[in-house]
């Protein structure tokens, strides 16, 4: 377990942290700062999301391909999953580059945040291509048993996103003062080289060559099995983000210290989050290993104890919340009044630790193992839409109550679809061989 944990969950961190950098570095330069680059994540998020979206399709065929050595079957993947990501990334860029005010306007009306943020945004907006780059192809890396490279070169991406972001936002050495629009430039070439490094390697392991001939190779036959089980898996992951953006958009609506205090505890909240995305991905792999093999009962056991590890482990995280919060939030330099509002935000999330965990590897990882991806999408959208957004808008516009008793109205959901989700798995109707269902159906035809 922990040899596949502790590497995902280390790059999944380091990869996605790009971000966190920049939210912190900017949080010096006051309140509409950090409002305004938060708000422009959230929108950045919606299309990050279609990428892994993609990239996780790419994943079960190239662990699939690799497991017979077919490096073929991996380069015809990766044509068609690279040509699919670009044209959606670069209509994403056009749309946005365009209405980025706009796309601003959504979360704010304060008119100094759009203003921040669509400047950021008009920088950022040009990372996109690279990022899916870089997406899809540590992705494949992943599956094909390259994790520790990968690693080293997100280590090194985010340690140039250091170094250009203290010279280009602060002017230091001589560098141009240039704020949030420097912590922009700052993310758009760590990214670039980022990408660079990642295709190097990807080359270097299947001999690609990127011509003509290799982008048009399509089987339509894969490319039909590649959409269906890529698809429903990437509408359940933009409906969820979609929801949990709404509830950005509810803080958002309260004020711009307000949004600043929601926004200010991401990074915290997901250096936390971001050690159990291993742990989702190991009980996905070792529960499901053993649904194929035929061993349901093996894959029962790990599946109840993935639980009970989930349960300590965020006990334990929850206390270290509480004891960091504090110090956390002196780094930033921001009012009394959104210190105090972030400070109650991040003892709630301390407390909503454990039915968040629980949700992210039974749900995430032990359900959809078992191929109960549509119950996962169910409990998902009722948990976001019919519970906790309902609950922070009548907690936002009707009381009027402060955001950090928003945020915990937010995060209910999370309490209501782990007590769903822990049921259905002791149930052991998610237990489904899809392995199994595909050969009956062909022997059906």
């Amino acid at each position: 377990m922990f040899s596949l944990a502790i590497p995902i969950a280390i790059q999944t961190l380091l990869i996605s942290s790009l971000n966190m950098v920049d939210s912190m570095m900017i949080g010096q330069l006051g309140v509409a700062s950090i409002a305004a680059v938060g708000a422009a994540n959230k929108i950045s998020s919606l299309l990050i999301v279609v990428m892994h979206g993609f990239s996780t399709g790419a994943a079960i065929f190239t662990a699939q391909y690799w497991g017979k050595r077919d490096t073929a079957g991996i380069k015809k993947i990766l044509a068609l999953t690279f040509v699919v990501m670009t044209v959606i990334t670069l209509l994403f860029t056009t749309i946005l580059l365009f209405f980025t005010e706009s796309f601003m306007a959504i979360f704010t009306a304060d008119p100094a945040v759009i203003s921040i943020g669509s400047s950021y945004l008009s920088v950022v907006a040009f990372s996109y291509i690279v990022t899916a780059m870089t997406v899809l192809f540590s992705t494949v890396l992943k599956s094909m048993g390259e994790v520790k490279r990968p690693l080293y070169i997100s280590v090194g991406a985010i340690g140039l996103n250091t170094l250009l972001n203290y010279l280009l936002i602060f002017g230091s050495f001589g560098f141009p003062e240039w704020g949030v629009e420097g912590a922009a430039i700052a993310t758009l070439i760590s990214r670039i080289i980022q990408a660079l490094f990642m295709t190097w390697l990807l080359v270097k392991y299947l001999s690609l060559k990127f011509s003509r001939e290799s982008l048009g190779a399509f089987d339509l036959s894969l490319a039909k099995v590649f959409f269906a089980v890529t698809v429903p898996s990437i509408i359940n992951h933009v409906l969820w983000t979609l929801g949990e953006t709404s509830f950005f958009w509810v803080y958002a609506q309260m004020g711009t210290s307000q949004l600043a205090a929601a926004t200010l505890v991401d990074p915290l909240i997901f250096v936390f989050t971001a050690l159990f995305v291993g742990l989702s991905d190991a009980s996905t792999v070792m529960v499901g290993n053993n649904i194929g093999a035929g061993e349901k009962d093996k894959g029962f056991r790990y599946a109840k104890t993935f639980l009970v590890l989930s349960v300590l482990l965020s006990i334990v995280l929850g206390v270290a919340v509480t004891i960091i919060s504090p110090f956390f939030i002196s780094i930033y330099d921001v009012t009394e009044f959104v210190a105090s509002q972030a400070q109650y935000i991040l003892l709630i999330f301390a407390v909503m630790m454990a039915p968040r965990i629980i949700n992210m590897i039974n749900n995430v990882g032990v359900l959809r193992a078992g191929g109960d991806t549509k119950f996962v999408m169910y409990l998902d959208l009722f948990g976001v839409w019919g519970v906790g957004f309902p609950l922070a808008a009548i907690g936002a516009f009707v009381f009027e109550w402060p955001v950090y008793i928003v945020f915990l109205l937010a995060n209910v959901h999370e309490v209501v679809r782990a007590i769903v989700g822990v049921r259905r798995t002791l149930s052991r109707k998610w237990m489904n061989n899809v392995i199994e269902e595909k050969e009956q159906i062909d022997v059906a035809k």
